[in-house]
């Protein structure tokens, strides 16, 4: 009977650490989750979940795909970037990065989004288009430098590029504008 007794106690300590152990997880868990994030750097962009026209899409490194229709494919690609700069002045970095996407081998779009940190979340803050239904893939869509981002647009219908134009923004207080005048070059597709 003795041993009984002797077995139910060590049975009842063991649980009684497995339980303790299991709510030091927890509760350690549950510390890290609250801790806000306390620059945008922290932020891994080629494996966060992004909106885009109502929809949320989960890049794994950088990249997103899923079947639309039979034989039919729809992607998602982080282009260029992140690129991590203080774009309005704060002293804190803004994330610039460029998504491209839609029918895979076709056509697609593109654009830049500026992503900045508010009350320790990301919250886009500007969006500018880089190409709309042309086939163009570039090696640098955009220039992060000096408080402005440069984004080159590219014009083109189909698999067809007419040329680019370089547009310059800087941050006025509420928004990005343009400033300086806008250069327009030749195609710098690297697919075509």
């Amino acid at each position: 009977m003795k041993r009984i007794k002797i077995a139910a106690v060590i049975v009842m300590l063991c649980a009684a650490s497995g339980f303790a152990q299991t709510g030091s997880r927890r509760r350690a868990a549950a510390v890290l989750a609250e801790q806000s994030v306390i620059n945008i750097q922290q932020i891994d962009f080629r494996n966060y979940t992004l909106p885009l026209d109502g929809k949320a899409y989960k890049l794994i490194d950088g990249f997103y795909a899923g079947t639309v229709a039979p034989g039919a494919q729809w992607e998602l690609a982080l282009a260029d970037g992140p690129y991590y700069v203080d774009l309005t002045g704060d002293k804190k970095a803004e994330a610039v990065f460029v998504l491209r996407y839609g029918p895979v081998d076709a056509p697609n779009m593109a654009e830049a989004r500026v992503y900045t940190l508010r009350d320790g979340k990301p919250a886009l803050l500007a969006t500018f288009t880089v190409a709309s239904n042309v086939r163009c893939e570039m090696v640098n869509y955009l220039k992060v430098e000096d408080g402005t981002v440069m984004v080159e647009r590219i014009y083109g219908e189909g698999s067809r590029c007419d040329h680019n134009e370089i547009t310059q923004y800087r941050w006025n207080g509420n928004s990005f504008v343009a400033v300086g005048d806008v250069r327009r070059t030749r195609c710098q597709c690297i697919n075509q």
